[in-house]
């Protein structure tokens, strides 16, 4: 598990008080996070393959698809450290490396815009 997964679990915890939900046993180690009271999903971090996001290769990485408003997903989807969301609708959700290529203060207000997107 990478540092950033593994700190951004933790600071949804405190933060927002919400646990990881396991819901695939094919996919274990997919973890969402939604709200209590509308039970939105306002995060999901997961392990994919390169190939699934764009990637010319079968290494593992781990991302977090957070929904955004769709100009940040046109602005950010090009840059490093982002890709076109995983699984999910491409114009309101975009897939962030947690690989460190991104300041934990930039991630972390992506994650509340998404939290505040979908309450």
């Amino acid at each position: 598990m990478s540092t950033q997964r593994s700190f951004l679990t933790d600071y949804i915890a405190q933060q927002y008080a919400v646990s990881p939900e396991f819901l695939w046993r094919h996919h274990p180690n997919y973890a969402v996070f939604r709200h209590a009271h509308n039970q939105k999903w306002f995060a999901i971090i997961m392990r994919v393959s390169g190939s699934l996001i764009g990637k010319n290769n079968e290494n593992q990485y781990d991302i977090v698809n957070l929904k955004l408003p769709p100009e940040w997903v046109t602005q950010l989807s090009g840059q490093q450290g982002f890709a076109p969301a995983y699984h999910m609708n491409k114009r309101h959700w975009l897939s962030v490396y947690l690989d460190n290529s991104l300041p934990e203060k930039q991630l972390l207000s992506l994650l509340h815009e998404s939290f505040t997107q979908t309450k």
